[in-house]
């Protein structure tokens, strides 16, 4: 994989058709609908900070994807920063180009149970379990700190969380940190899930 650092706000991406493979894009359409298709992205643009330094943050990012011979590809992601919903809206209708974005969100429940049901949702909604953690309040309160991945400027991948918990604000976090006991490494959604919830 090769990164063309053309601005602070622009890179390049050349994957080979063995990268697209491992990273599950061999098939990719610019429009980025597939879950898994926007997790690969993102897990890229991870590798892309480590390696040249292109750090979209939590910034939108808009998607310019090109096939070469075979399944290599061209990739150009251009960092948005805040756009207008109008102009989100533009972007989205797009057929060339797709907006991409992530937020890690924070969701509480009143159960362990409704924890469960929503984790198994999740599962349910993708195919496999995200990254997320797991947090409680004295064994009574529960917390789900997870990564959302968009499309078209919206952040929220996992609507159905709203049927079990209610979303609280990012600075919650912090708070956590200090008085929650971390029950997951990342796995939270895998070990919470109903088909899998430990005692």
């Amino acid at each position: 994989m090769e990164f063309i650092l053309i601005s602070e706000s622009k890179l390049k991406i050349i994957i080979s058709a063995e990268e697209a493979v491992e990273y599950g894009i061999e098939s990719i359409t610019p429009d980025c609908t597939d879950p898994v298709c926007r997790r690969a992205v993102w897990s890229i643009l991870d590798k892309a900070k480590r390696e040249v330094g292109f750090d979209p943050g939590g910034d939108k990012v808009l998607l310019q994807f090109y096939h070469l011979k075979g399944s290599e590809c061209e990739v150009f992601i251009t960092k948005l920063g805040i756009l207008s919903s109008a102009s989100a809206r533009v972007v989205a209708r797009s057929d060339k180009i797709a907006m991409l974005s992530r937020e890690r969100k924070l969701y509480a429940f009143d159960t362990r149970e409704l924890l469960s049901l929503c984790c198994e949702a999740i599962e349910n909604r993708v195919g496999f379990a995200p990254h997320g953690d797991v947090y409680t309040i004295d064994g009574e309160r529960y917390f789900l700190s997870i990564e959302e991945y968009g499309k078209g400027g919206e952040t929220v991948e996992f609507p159905q969380i709203l049927e079990f918990g209610r979303g609280l604000s990012a600075e919650y976090e912090l708070y956590l940190s200090e008085h929650a006991k971390r029950l997951s490494d990342g796995d939270g959604v895998e070990r919470f899930s109903l088909r899998k919830a430990e005692p």
